[in-house]
């Protein structure tokens, strides 16, 4: 028997989770007179048949079995507000099982004003996996105050928040602003420690922005104040619209990760159809072949960097990381765990501190929560 013939024809099958894909209309390039329109069929192109991926000299027959997808015509100004995009994302949802909604938000256009997502969450029970935030598009920096009726929503229905994050820096160092900065995004974390908090592109453009990112990840993971992740897509990107088979930050992030036990804050997401995906068809490949370099890519300088650990860090970064971040729920979990058993004297102390305080400072609750939010006391 030919065994090394054997074991070149094995076909391995790896599961993906796709944590950052759109359907909707988008103005490509930034171009308002050059409108796409994204519908299922946009999706179908990476989910319908399996992948196929090279790691290392082997073809896997990798199969994308779910997508977290938000609606692109509610993440712009003058697009749908964020009821109807929402409304309209679930149809399609209802259409196709591995189909799972982002539920977007507009802090900026309803000042705050959080009653009618909340009661569009409540009227669909477990049909939103999160809430979608896109500080860039509509101008209000992540870490301002009309943010947080909807991380109350968020808190509430124990949903994760993605934010889109992005920022670059001057000559001299300094950023150009921090409207999506990994900084805000960490700021308003910090307030709502209980929220998972993803920063989708981890910082996107250059290296120094993924880097910015990396810091303020690990800062939260050592300061123990929020629960910061990151997803990888654009990250380590090639100047010809692909992805690139050199991922140094992406290297970096989880060796540092590994240090802290914190694999987990990693995501695997690629923002298709945008870009190389659909939009802006890169190197000759179609949006397929260019979905299944991506993950080529990443598989490959994973094996190659993590050897032994490669296929237990690919699994969760692929994975099960947004399984249990989505769907498992394992963070809640382990919040309950925390929660020690406190006898009913001490808990008659606490409720009388805390009626005393509202007395005093209901007037500071109100302002942030309540005046924007009554949905909240329903």
């Amino acid at each position: 028997m030919n065994v090394d013939k054997i074991r070149t024809n094995v076909v391995f099958k790896g599961s993906i989770i796709d944590s950052h894909m759109h359907i909707g209309q988008w103005s490509k390039n930034g171009n308002s007179n050059n409108i796409m329109n994204f519908d299922s069929n946009a999706i179908d192109e990476f989910i319908k048949s399996p992948l196929s991926i090279q790691v290392q000299g082997n073809t896997q027959q990798d199969e994308v079995e779910k997508v977290i997808i938000s609606n692109l015509d509610g993440l712009v100004l003058n697009g749908k507000d964020e009821i109807s995009a929402n409304k309209a994302l679930l149809e399609m949802c209802d259409k196709n099982s591995k189909f799972h909604a982002l539920a977007v938000c507009q802090p900026s256009v309803t000042d705050g004003n959080s009653v009618q997502i909340n009661n569009l969450i409540q009227e669909n029970p477990e049909k939103f996996v999160g809430l979608k935030f896109h500080p860039r598009h509509f101008g209000a920096q992540a870490d301002s105050d009309t943010y947080r009726p909807y991380m109350f929503v968020a808190e509430r229905y124990k949903l994760p928040c993605v934010f889109h994050s992005d920022i670059q820096f001057n000559n001299d160092g300094k950023p150009v602003d921090k409207i999506s900065s990994p900084e805000a995004i960490h700021n308003i974390a910090r307030l709502h420690p209980d929220v998972p908090v993803v920063m989708a592109h981890m910082g996107a453009g250059d290296v120094k922005s993924h880097q910015n990112a990396i810091e303020e990840l690990l800062k939260s993971i050592d300061e123990k104040d929020s629960k910061l992740y990151v997803d990888v897509s654009w990250v380590d990107w090639g100047k010809d619209g692909l992805s690139s088979i050199e991922k140094p930050s992406i290297v970096k992030l989880i060796k540092e990760l590994q240090k802290r036990n914190a694999v987990d804050r990693i995501l695997f997401g690629t923002d298709a159809p945008l870009g190389c995906f659909g939009e802006n068809p890169a190197g000759g490949l179609s949006p397929k072949r260019a979905y299944e370099k991506t993950v080529s890519d990443l598989k490959t300088v994973i094996k190659e960097n993590f050897k032994d650990q490669a296929d237990d860090l690919i699994n969760k970064i692929f994975y099960q990381n947004a399984e249990d971040l989505f769907f498992n729920k394992h963070w809640t979990a382990q919040k309950e765990a925390k929660v020690p058993k406190t006898p009913l004297i001490k808990i008659i102390g606490i409720v009388t501190a805390v009626l005393a305080f509202i007395g005093i400072g209901g007037i500071v609750i109100d302002k942030v929560s309540s005046s924007r939010d009554t949905s909240l006391t329903k």
